[in-house]
């Protein structure tokens, strides 16, 4: 593989909180004295932060603006990602090859820029990331404005770099705009795992799949 970037996700891609953003929203609409729908995390999944909120408050009639909801998340998560969230398995030994090889390396997250970075200063892993994006600012991933984003940053087309994805929607929309796509195993979402693997150029058990490795 001749690569001249790689473009990390972050949530069940480096670190293991999709528990927590499939919890916050029900949370949230608690908060207010609202029952959320069962399948509430699931009608968000494809969404950006502000688009989830207007969701938020137009189904659920919640008193209080866009910008009232992003800071009550804001809070709600700020220390999960400061103390808690955990590496996903075989990260560091991904990132540590790719380093090696001189590969750069970002990551664009549905998160907020300042809480992925304060995940990987935590776990030691800030120092293989050239830079941090957000959907916040470029959209959701449902359209690929974020990954093109990252990869005039890297001074890259995007048949030579490579995004990493643990959603279906969000890999699709790589694909689609000509990047080289590995998608990654994450239990919240292995209903998606059938069809994650027809869309991605590799599919990935754990980050640090041998064959995979063996490849860079």
């Amino acid at each position: 593989m001749n690569l001249a970037g790689a473009i990390f996700d972050l949530d069940g891609t480096l670190v293991d909180s999709m528990d927590l953003w499939d919890r916050v929203p029900g949370m949230l609409v608690q908060s207010f004295g609202k029952e959320p729908a069962p399948d509430l995390a699931a009608r968000l999944a494809a969404m950006d932060l502000p688009e989830a909120a207007q969701y938020l408050i137009e189904t659920y009639r919640l008193p209080c603006t866009v910008q009232d909801v992003l800071s009550r998340v804001d809070q709600m998560v700020d220390e999960e990602y400061r103390c808690h969230v955990a590496l996903k398995p075989g990260a560091g030994r991904l990132l540590e090859a790719l380093s090696k090889k001189g590969v750069p390396m970002c990551i664009a997250t549905a998160s907020e820029e300042h809480q992925a970075r304060q995940a990987m200063e935590r776990l030691g892993q800030r120092e293989h990331f050239s830079f941090v994006l957000s959907s916040s600012q470029y959209g959701p991933k449902t359209r690929p404005d974020i990954y093109l984003a990252a990869a005039r940053r890297l001074g890259a087309q995007p048949d030579r770099v490579l995004v990493v994805e643990d959603a279906l929607h969000a890999a699709r929309t790589a694909k689609q705009a000509g990047f080289l796509v590995a998608g990654v195993y994450e239990p919240s979402q292995a209903a998606d795992a059938p069809a994650l693997r027809q869309v991605c150029d590799w599919y990935l058990p754990r980050l640090d799949d041998e064959a995979f490795l063996a490849r860079l």
